[in-house]
């Protein structure tokens, strides 16, 4: 198994739309696709990106699992100054950390190198045994992180750290790109890990695989008729 790089996070909201306009009015995103099931938004198709989905009916998603997702910005002083007064931003990691729509916890940290400003940076979960976690996604195809407790998904990062989630429900999954879902159904098979969904759809076959802390991995591959702009 191995992750070619971190493609989305999938979000359940109560309110996709106001999620949307949030991010795409103050963080440098636009709206890449949207559809009667999703509104994918982020700097673009090819880069790291969020997904909203419309939340359970009769559920409110909260954080849950997810600790903070980072957006790695040139400038952090400069985009700060792009969020609304009431997010009331605080200093986090060299950059800033708020608090999106339905509580939504989201950082501003400075990217290294070469990138597109407003990129996603990567996540950070809570996790019982960060350790473990990590040695977990690494068995599920990611690539060991800077440390014990983090792994990366390409140039992406994904960091755990110990504590327990309160509540949950507002991850719903994360995407992964791989050349072969078929061949990361049968891998995670043999591994016996649980394996949650197969789909096939006009662009993109998807596998779900249950990691750590009942975190959804989908490994999607995609077809030569794949497009994103």
């Amino acid at each position: 198994m191995k992750v070619e790089k971190l493609d989305h996070i999938a979000l359940y909201m109560g309110d996709r739309d106001v999620a949307a306009e949030f991010l795409t009015t103050h963080l440098g995103f636009h709206v890449v696709d949207h559809t009667d099931r999703y509104t994918l938004v982020g700097a673009g198709g090819r880069l790291g990106k969020l997904t909203l989905f419309d939340a359970p009916q009769g559920t409110t998603p909260s954080p849950g699992e997810i600790e903070r997702i980072l957006i790695r910005v040139a400038d952090p002083e400069a985009a700060v100054e792009e969020l609304p007064s009431e997010v009331h931003a605080e200093a986090y990691d060299g950059g800033y950390s708020f608090t999106g729509p339905e509580g939504l916890p989201l950082a501003l940290v400075p990217g290294e190198g070469e990138f597109t400003d407003y990129d996603l940076e990567g996540f950070v979960l809570h996790s019982g045994s960060p350790e473990d976690a990590a040695r977990t996604f690494v068995e599920m195809g990611f690539a060991p992180g800077d440390d014990a407790t983090s792994v990366r998904a390409g140039e992406y990062r994904i960091n755990l750290t110990d504590s327990t989630p309160d509540g949950g429900g507002m991850l719903f999954h994360v995407g992964c790109l791989v050349d072969s879902a078929e061949d990361h159904r049968k891998e995670a098979e043999e591994q016996g890990f649980e394996i949650q969904d197969f789909v096939e759809g006009p662009n993109t076959l998807a596998v779900f695989v249950r990691g750590p802390e009942g975190v959804s991995v989908e490994y999607v591959e995609h077809k030569p008729t794949f497009s994103l702009t």
